[in-house]
């Protein structure tokens, strides 16, 4: 199956931006709906089946090209 992210909302350039919720990215697509914590949305991507899942740390910054954004978690 498709890699998955986990990701906060919402955006923003803010650095104060408070986060509101997670959610799950695959192939680019939001899946499953809204969140409260990173482990819910996490738990949610590896009984889908998603391998990897790749949760976000808790920063601003939402490119999922920069590798070192990302910790690979072992569903």
């Amino acid at each position: 199956m498709s890699a998955a992210y986990v990701e906060h909302r919402p955006i923003s350039s803010d650095k104060n931006a408070a986060t509101d919720h997670h959610v799950v990215i695959v192939n680019g697509a939001s899946v499953g709906g809204k969140f409260d914590t990173q482990r819910e949305a996490k738990d949610y991507a590896c009984k889908e089946g998603y391998h990897p899942v790749h949760v976000a740390r808790e920063r601003h910054l939402q490119n999922r090209d920069i590798p070192d954004h990302w910790r690979k978690d072992p569903c």
